[in-house]
């Protein structure tokens, strides 16, 4: 993955609009012609939700980082940065439900001992995209930001905790994180990023932003194909949900994780909201 602060080229919008017209595409029709088959392998499918939308939140951090330097050092003004930042954390929230969706025993049979492999006290802290913003998370709003101007962002910040606390405790059975669970030390801040950066398949160049967008968007169609033709959760998934999971605005999360995306794509990319397409035969041709 690459930095979107990078340095400035030709942005390809041609190939951006065509993405953000797939994505909203697949959030009003679905899938319009086989392209993708249902997976008939729970490993294989969750694993790759796990690694990829845990890919596309790396992302998403940097984008809010940006935001958040540039309301800081006054380059944007705050009515312009919290939407657009309040847009990106609901898409954080979606890909936590996104990744989150394996089932319990599932999570606890093959990607908890997979991450405990790598360290015994492996945590979702050591992100280096993480720490930029890591007091935006934990305190839910930005320094000298009135909550009176920022009511979209807390509501949004509202979500998140919400949905984080929800998956936790539907994967996380004892409650107990590895971190908590270890008996070792953390590594220091640099090898513990290139710890969770090789688990998570993740490479770091100096490249332009338009290149890690569309590593974006690439990955935000797959997910849209991917929960169009195989669902959120499994068919034979019968665990109760926790309380956090049931509430009205976390299934309406869940309900409109396409349309999420497609709000990420298209502040990412920096294109206006688009009226869905026309129903076409076929996605193939776009």
């Amino acid at each position: 993955m690459g930095d979107p602060d990078g340095p400035a080229d030709e942005v390809p919008a041609r190939d951006y609009a065509g993405n953000c017209r797939r994505l909203a595409a697949l959030g009003e029709h679905g899938l319009l012609t086989p392209e993708v088959q249902p997976c008939e392998s729970p490993d294989e499918l969750f694993w790759f939700r796990w690694i990829t939308g845990h890919q596309v939140c790396f992302v998403v951090w940097r984008l809010i980082a940006q935001l958040v330097e540039d309301l800081d050092r006054g380059r944007r003004p705050a009515d312009e940065v919290l939407p657009q930042i309040s847009h990106y954390v609901d898409g954080y929230s979606a890909m936590l439900l996104y990744t989150g969706s394996c089932p319990p025993g599932l999570y606890n049979d093959l990607i908890r001992p997979s991450m405990r492999l790598r360290h015994r006290a492996f945590s979702g802290a050591w992100a280096p995209d993480y720490w930029p913003i890591r007091d935006l998370f934990r305190r839910g709003r930005l320094p000298g930001i009135a909550d009176t101007d920022a009511g979209e962002l807390l509501d949004a910040m509202t979500l998140l905790h919400l949905v984080h606390d929800g998956v936790a405790a539907r994967l996380v059975t004892n409650g107990r994180s590895l971190l908590r669970e270890a008996a070792v030390r953390g590594p220091g801040h640099r090898l513990s990023g290139l710890i969770y950066d090789s688990y998570f398949t993740t490479l770091r160049a100096p490249v332009p932003r338009h290149e890690v967008v569309a590593q974006l968007l690439r990955r935000l169609v797959a997910i849209a194909q991917d929960v169009a033709a195989n669902g959120l959760y499994a068919a034979d998934d019968a665990d109760e949900r926790p309380t956090e999971l049931q509430k009205p605005e976390v299934v309406k999360c869940e309900n409109s994780l396409v349309d999420i995306l497609l709000s990420v794509a298209q502040h990412a990319c920096d294109l206006p909201s688009q009226p869905p397409p026309t129903l076409r035969t076929s996605l193939a041709e776009e």
